[in-house]
Formats: C-alpha cells, sequence, structure tokens
C-alpha cells in the first residue's frame, strides 16, 4: 500500500492529514486518542484512524515505514513533508500536529 492508496482515507486538520494506526485492546493507541481528544481533535473529522487487525495493507505500510508496533501516527503536511513515529509520544504530537516548540 502505498501513500497514494491511502489519500482517500486521510481526513485534514488545518491542511496536515493526521491518520492513527491502531488496533484494539492496545493501551498506547488508547492514549494517543485521549492525547488528541484533550487537545480538540476530533476521531473522522480531525484525523482517521486505521485498524491494522482489519486492514492488512495499511499492517504492510506501517512495517515498511519500519515500525513494529501500535500506535503508529502518520502527520503529512502541505509542503510535503512526513512525520511518523510509533507508540504513545507526546512531544511528537506537540511538535507535529499542535506545533509547539519542544521544551529545551
Amino acid at each position: 500500500m502505498t501513500i497514494t492508496d491511502l489519500t482517500s482515507r486521510i481526513e485534514a486538520r488545518d491542511s496536515v492529514a493526521i491518520v492513527l494506526y491502531s488496533k484494539p485492546a492496545c493501551v498506547q493507541c488508547d492514549a494517543t486518542k485521549r492525547k488528541f481528544k484533550k487537545e480538540g481533535l476530533i476521531e473522522g473529522k480531525d484525523y482517521t484512524v486505521v485498524d491494522v487487525s482489519q486492514d492488512p495493507g495499511a499492517l504492510e505500510f506501517i512495517k515498511d515505514l519500519g515500525h513494529l508496533q501500535a500506535p503508529v501516527v502518520f502527520v503529512a503536511k502541505p509542503d510535503g513533508s512526513v512525520a511518523h513515529w510509533s507508540g504513545f509520544d507526546v512531544e511528537e504530537i506537540d511538535e507535529h500536529i499542535l506545533g509547539k516548540e519542544a521544551a529545551a
């Protein structure tokens, strides 16, 4: 599965596309969703959730990116740059999704 294949499934917020690759009974996935909700992000509007246990192509895609654990957050910006990481990572969310500067 390529980025082009996923384009129709990506929801954009302020021209930033966010996809959360998740799976059932995943504590870090749930923590990421809670952080998104706390920051005012709405599932299905501001970001798309893809269940990798139900979507073999999505699972292959995140493995091709080098990730072996869920969640994987994939962020595509209008300038063509992308960021992706696995696990619940507040600093990555703050930097790549919320645009906050990292603490020194």
